[in-house]
């Protein structure tokens, strides 16, 4: 019951601080803000373009494992249609979804939560408090903007890289032509997955912003309990993003 109470409380203190990031942020990007600005372009790059080679690369070597074991399928069953349709619509709604997930939760929440507990640490949210700024509009509202624009620019990334992997994996081991992967990539039917996709990855990611904006925001008394908040952060990032993928494949 005590544990019940703890993660419903954590998951109310993680809602309230998104919203007031979102909301500061905006508030100070239409007032012109220069520190604003300049926050948001450093977040951006750090949570959007920085990461992404290792993405990809994560996402590429995905598309060839699922390529390979696509075309042991086809050495049995000679259905290509349904074989490498049912691959790319897994892979668009199911599989990069979450490795985009897995990637969020090992940056964003580990990221959130160091950064906000040493600053925790350093007496920064006291300074920043007694001089009568909100240390949401500093510390989180950027990450927290930066995330959300990360997430159909990762989504999209990763199915290209992840497609193209499998894609040559396919050609090369099942035959299987370049036209008939271009037709089903650029169907309706996944068209409809991507845009899934790309709703999941944006759960995820307000998922691993929250849980580490929740960890982060714990008192911190040692060096050491940085490390520690950063771990638990990961952990129940994780755990958070796979119980939401469950939820929304038993629902589906």
């Amino acid at each position: 019951m005590i544990a019940l109470r703890s993660s419903i409380g954590s998951v109310g203190t993680a809602t309230w601080l998104i919203w007031r990031s979102i909301r500061a942020m905006a508030r100070q990007l239409l007032a012109g803000d220069p520190l604003a600005e300049r926050g948001l372009a450093d977040a951006l790059g750090q949570f959007v373009w920085t990461p992404l080679p290792r993405l990809m690369a994560l996402a590429g070597l995905v598309g060839i494992i699922a390529g390979v074991s696509a075309g042991k399928i086809l050495a049995l069953y000679n259905a290509e249609l349904l074989v490498v349709g049912a691959l790319v619509d897994a892979m668009l709604r199911q599989i990069l979804p979450l490795v985009v997930g897995v990637f969020a939760s090992g940056s964003v929440s580990v990221e959130i939560a160091s950064r906000l507990g040493a600053m925790s640490l350093a007496q920064e949210i006291d300074a920043l408090e007694a001089m009568g700024h909100d240390p949401v509009d500093h510390a989180l509202a950027p990450p927290a903007t930066a995330v959300i624009v990360a997430t159909p620019v990762h989504m999209v990334a990763a199915a290209l890289a992840a497609l193209i992997s499998a894609g040559l994996v396919l050609n090369l081991s099942a035959n299987i032509p370049a036209r008939t992967l271009l037709d089903l990539v650029f169907s309706g039917a996944a068209s409809v997955a991507l845009l899934t996709g790309v709703a999941k990855v944006l759960l995820f990611a307000l998922i691993a912003l929250g849980v580490g904006a929740a960890v982060g925001s714990r008192p911190v008394r040692s060096p050491g309990q940085i490390g520690r908040r950063a771990g638990q952060a990961f952990t129940a990032g994780l755990l958070g993003i796979f119980a939401a993928g469950a939820t929304w494949a038993a629902l589906g």
